[in-house]
């Protein structure tokens, strides 16, 4: 299946003021000529310099904007328990998931970090895909491919329920976006299939909200960024080959393969779809700094997954940490790769089984 690179239009960020997104310049500005005049010697002695007192880091006020992993499910200390919606400071930042790894490594650099962590378990960007996750249940639901109701519905998603509560103080925000969102455009289009639909059907419906996913993360940056008056950092992260992580790739205690054709929707969804249809525009045209996951091969090493191989453990989440971490202090973002050979569907593909709906991966 091949999805095309989502319409250049449907992404087009103009954030004046932000040093995050520098997308805005103003190419017919002519500066004056410097000028240099000539230095005239001192007869002045020389006096001894005053050794500067060591500057004291700027306060940080950290905003997290996720679904299960901002809340750290997975972690062996979430930020709330049952880890369904983050407890704010993240228990004093006690917490090993990563939102509280990054905030207390700001404070060892001798900030002073205020975290505000919004995530709520199994939310999705936007309202679109939230209502499209929403028709289709999962196979651990209580109806597969019907509606999902109740307590097996999306619980929200990042537009209607995050953003909202974005501290106008906000310095930094980092932003995950895009797990829950694959899986459930993915078990749609197995629902879909199930149903009758042709691949060209298919295709034409992973295309539509692969287009929108992109227009929700505008909305959501834009959002973040008038909030905070342009003041905020704004970092995000690009997406995981899902079909090699081991829920879907095996490797882990009880996980087995899963069909080499949901694999394959895995993969067009996840990468030619969100990766490198949308957060490659992002990060390359609109220069907003993106953790790199796609290309690390860090990022599908068994020991730094959860039992569920779809969640990071501490390991896991201390990576997370660590990238999000480099692309804060950086001064010129790192550019991802999003090429490299993990774009690429590996292991056994011996598991040709029929399709069938993706399993609840969420609390």
């Amino acid at each position: 299946m091949t999805l095309t690179p989502m319409r250049r239009a449907a992404f087009v960020l103009c954030l004046a003021g932000t040093a995050a997104l520098g997308a805005c310049t103003n190419s017919n500005v002519t500066l004056p000529p410097a000028q240099h005049p000539t230095p005239v010697p001192s007869t002045a002695p020389t006096a001894t310099p005053t050794p500067k007192p060591t500057a004291t880091p700027a306060p940080i006020a950290y905003t997290a904007i996720g679904a299960s992993d901002a809340v750290g499910y997975g972690a062996s200390k979430p930020c709330a328990n049952p880890p369904t919606v983050a407890d704010p400071g993240c228990l004093n930042l006690t917490g090993t998931g990563y939102v509280p790894d990054i905030a207390r490594a700001l404070e060892a650099g001798g900030a002073k970090v205020t975290l505000d962590d919004l995530g709520i378990s199994g939310a999705v960007l936007g309202p679109d895909i939230r209502k499209v996750g929403n028709l289709y249940g999962s196979a651990s639901g209580s109806a597969p491919c019907q509606p999902r109701t109740g307590s097996d519905a999306i619980p929200g998603d990042f537009i209607t329920n995050e953003l909202p509560k974005v501290p106008a103080n906000s310095t930094l925000v980092t932003v995950f976006a895009g797990g829950n969102d694959t899986n459930a455009l993915v078990n749609a289009a197995v629902c879909l299939t199930l149903g009758g639909a042709t691949q060209a059907q298919v295709t034409t419906f992973l295309n539509t909200e692969v287009t929108a996913f992109g227009s929700d993360l505008q909305q959501l940056l834009v959002g973040v960024n008038a909030k905070t008056g342009g003041k905020a950092k704004i970092v995000i992260a690009d997406l995981p080959n899902f079909a090699n992580i081991p829920f879907a790739a095996g490797g882990l205690p009880g996980l087995t393969p899963l069909p080499a054709s949901v694999r394959d929707l895995l993969q067009a969804v996840s990468v030619t779809g969100i990766d490198q249809g949308v957060y490659k525009l992002a990060a390359t045209t609109f220069n907003v700094p993106t953790v790199d996951l796609l290309c690390d091969p860090n990022s599908y090493v068994p020991s730094n997954f959860y039992t569920d191989g779809f969640h990071p453990n501490d390991s896991g989440y201390a990576l997370f940490a660590k990238k999000y971490l480099a692309q804060i202090a950086a001064t010129k973002p790192t550019l991802p790769s999003f090429t490299c050979s993990e774009t690429k569907v590996s292991g056994s593909r011996s598991n040709a089984a029929n399709l069938a709906p993706l399993p609840n991966l969420e609390p």
